[in-house]
């Protein structure tokens, strides 16, 4: 028997009146046939492909005998499933083909689905009329065959979904050997998100089209196919088999997902963005606009995109410029403002103008381009650099900035009244005009050393170092050096002393370091009064305790602390902070004490007892240039009440029982030695059972560690915190080993003065 070569063309029959139904797949064979592209064809009525006269008649009556077929349901009603007749193919040429029609399923009751099986007419002589159950019968091994050769995995499945044949290709895409899937049904490779969902298929005697399948792959991943099947049944109108094909888009799903988190990732970018991202086409309308835009232009994102970006962000004035730079761009491919950072002027919604650092890039898709703006506002960066150029030329000393040749770019008013030179005599000239000659060849190569590891440090350390007057007298200068961070170019700031006075007076200092040395048996004397001033034992009762500690920064300290009762029912407590250190400081806490003990015997109250200080304390520390912070703090013992008043020292901590946050006792007051008669604020709190107070001189926040880090309040807090059972000396103990860690050093640039009051 003959062997034909099948094309197979599935149609959609509307009926009552659909009198041409339109072709709604076909096999890619049948489309080369005709001379059409696969999609050409899809959606077109089916007298497109058959020729008039005659063969028209043919076709009308085998579709309206499928029609009246599909509606009768009498299984031997006639169905005329073949005939002999020439089709037309896209160039008009006309082939001789054997037709035969089979109804493939009833989607809807006025649809029907028809698949035509196309066959070319071998000879004139070949019997015209078969039925479609021989037709398939026929090319049965031909499928087979196609099959095993097909990238694809084409299988047949009986009319309950249990498979009949497997191509080799479901090797492939599942794992699986043909023979392991031969018997078995269908819905056991499916995901069980498809199980209940695809149940239906086997039964439903409907055709399916690029179904999206999820399979498990015999490794247990999940695989992704793409599911089209038709149902082969008989003039009687029973499902004989299915046959379909699977092809695996799991690649195509993940390179399609991944496609779309990239995308959802760049949007992501564009709106987390801290710079406004504005991009527009060729034609200078906005295409897509971040919300930091929609901040600082004052337009929504739905407002802005598809408007002129000139009408949104771009000043009036500079309307013609923006739209001439851009058509220059688009003729000649080059734009002066391109792919820079630059500084420009905006304007917003409300009308207002403002500074911005701005960078556009222009990018080409396909013949056209889309151009990217980063956008940032410098406001804030403007007022602070028209602060620091205020900075400078209200500076005390001279100052004065070189680029990296070496010329002058600025200096201050302080620079012409050093040097005698007007700013316009000094700006483009080499700043070796502020040397003198004998120094000027050896300076050039200091300034290039420099600019090869640029730090902020002095110049010339341990070296006496001269500038040069217009007039052409010397001075003695100390200069310090430091890098501006500009993005244009390499600028040096040089800040420059006169020392006149201070090598006036070198003479005087060596002769001070003489009396220093004879100062040190003082010195010694003044450690031992010192010592002897502070508490020599904490005070304990059943109801509370305090205890405290000074770690002196030099030989001699300037923090006291002192606590005693002023009578039975009050206990002070005090804690200082005279100004500097050694013995100075030490020298003026043993006059603070003095006059604390003196006071100690009236019935003062903290803000009582601070003014009285403040007065007697006053022209002592006047004259000698030093201050003294201070805090008093006076517990009732009767009726736990805590009075306290501040001089300008740092708040002592109250932290209260199982609580995580310290509170700061805070009351208002002037340094002591400031003004006279200064009123100080008095306030008072009641203490509970378990309140500790942590009273501290500034020694214990402000030390820093190598990294420059402050030891500070919070770590403060967590100590306390950690330690609250404690006792106070328990608790002191862990807070100075706590800092000693921190800052990894046994000794400090600051007296350290811990005093702790704990209720029982």
């Amino acid at each position: 028997m003959h062997q034909f070569a099948p094309h197979i063309i599935v149609i959609e029959l509307v009926r009552p009146d659909d009198a041409a139904p339109r072709i709604k797949q076909l096999t890619p064979s049948a489309a080369t046939l005709l001379g059409y592209g696969e999609q050409e064809l899809i959606g077109k009525p089916v007298d497109l492909i058959y020729a008039a006269g005659n063969d028209k008649a043919l076709w009308q009556e085998a579709l309206a005998d499928a029609t009246d077929k599909n509606t009768r349901q009498s299984p031997s009603a006639r169905l005329r499933t073949g005939f002999s007749c020439e089709i037309v193919t896209k160039a008009n040429d006309k082939i001789q083909v054997l037709i035969s029609l089979s109804v493939l399923s009833s989607p809807t009751p006025n649809k029907t689905d028809i698949a035509l099986l196309i066959q070319d007419k071998p000879v004139l002589s070949e019997v015209e009329d078969f039925s479609v159950e021989s037709a398939f019968t026929e090319s049965e091994e031909r499928f087979r065959q196609m099959a095993e050769m097909a990238g694809e995995w084409l299988w047949e499945q009986d009319p309950e979904g249990y498979y009949s044949y497997s191509s080799a290709a479901v090797s492939q895409i599942l794992g699986y050997s043909p023979d392991e899937v031969l018997g078995k049904h269908y819905t056991e490779f499916l995901t069980p998100q498809d199980k209940a969902t695809q149940q239906h298929y086997a039964t439903s005697h409907r055709p399916f089209y690029a179904l999206l399948s999820h399979y498990r792959h015999k490794d247990g991943r999940q695989i992704l196919t793409e599911s089209t099947g038709l149902p082969i049944i008989n003039a009687a109108g029973k499902l004989l088999k299915w046959r379909g094909v699977d092809r695996d888009i799991t690649a195509r799903m993940h390179f399609q997902d991944a496609l779309i988190e990239s995308e959802k990732r760049i949007r992501l970018i564009i709106e987390s963005s801290l710079s406004a991202i504005v991009i527009m086409d060729s034609y200078g309308i906005v295409t897509d606009w971040n919300h930091p835009a929609e901040k600082i232009f004052g337009w929504t994102k739905d407002e802005a995109i598809g408007r002129r970006l000139d009408e949104l962000v771009i000043p009036p004035r500079l309307h013609a410029a923006h739209r001439r730079g851009l058509e220059l761009f688009l003729r000649t491919g080059s734009g002066p403002l391109l792919n820079r950072l630059i500084e420009q002027t905006a304007i917003r919604r409300d009308g207002t103008e403002f500074p911005v650092e701005l960078s556009i890039s222009p990018l080409k898709l396909g013949n056209a381009y889309i151009f990217s703006g980063f956008i940032h506002d410098i406001t804030e960066r403007k007022r602070l650099e028209h602060r620091f150029r205020q900075a400078v030329e209200s500076a005390p000393n001279a100052i004065v900035m070189v680029n990296k040749s070496g010329t002058i770019v600025m200096v201050n008013a302080q620079t012409e009244a050093f040097f005698g030179y007007s700013r316009a005599e000094l700006i483009g000239q080499p700043v070796e005009i502020l040397v003198p000659k004998r120094f000027r060849n050896a300076h050039v190569g200091v300034r290039q050393a420099y600019l090869a590891t640029p730090v902020s440090r002095p110049m010339g350390a341990g070296q006496d170092l001269y500038g040069l007057r217009k007039d052409g007298t010397e001075f003695p200068v100390e200069i310090g050096l430091s890098l501006i961070d500009s993005k244009e170019e390499t600028l040096v700031l040089s800040t420059i002393v006169d020392i006149t006075t201070r090598k006036a007076t070198e003479a005087a200092i060596r002769q001070a370091q003489i009396n220093l040395a004879i100062a040190q048996s003082e010195i010694k004397i003044a450690q031992r009064i010192q010592a002897s001033l502070s508490p020599s034992a904490p005070i304990k009762s059943n109801h509370f305790e305090v205890t405290g500690y000074c770690l002196p920064a030099d030989q001699v300290g300037g923090d006291y602390f002192d606590y005693f009762y002023r009578n039975e029912d009050h206990l002070d407590m005090i804690i200082a902070d005279v100004s500097g250190h050694s013995i100075g400081p030490a020298l003026f806490m043993v006059e603070t004490r003095s006059a604390i003990r003196t006071q100690a015997n009236g019935s003062g109250t903290p803000a009582e007892t601070l003014k009285v200080l403040n007065n007697f304390l006053f022209e002592d520390l006047d004259r000698s240039d030093y201050f003294i912070t201070l805090f008093y703090l006076q517990y009732n013992i009767t009726n736990h009440q805590l009075s306290f008043a501040n001089a300008g020292h740092p708040p002592p901590l109250l932290l209260s029982l199982f609580q995580s946050e310290c509170r700061e006792l805070d009351a208002d007051g002037l340094i002591l030695g400031v003004n006279k008669n200064v009123v100080f604020e008095e306030k008072t709190t009641t203490l509970s059972q378990g309140d500790l107070i942590l009273l501290y001189t500034d020694g214990l926040t402000e030390a820093e560690n190598a990294d420059g880090e402050f030891f500070g309040l919070k770590r403060v807090n967590d100590i306390l915190v950690q330690h609250a059972l404690k006792s106070p000396q328990a608790i002191i103990e862990a807070l100075l080993e706590q800092l000693k860690q921190f800052c990894r050093s046994e000794s400090f640039n600051d007296d350290i003065t811990l005093m702790i009051f704990k209720r029982h």
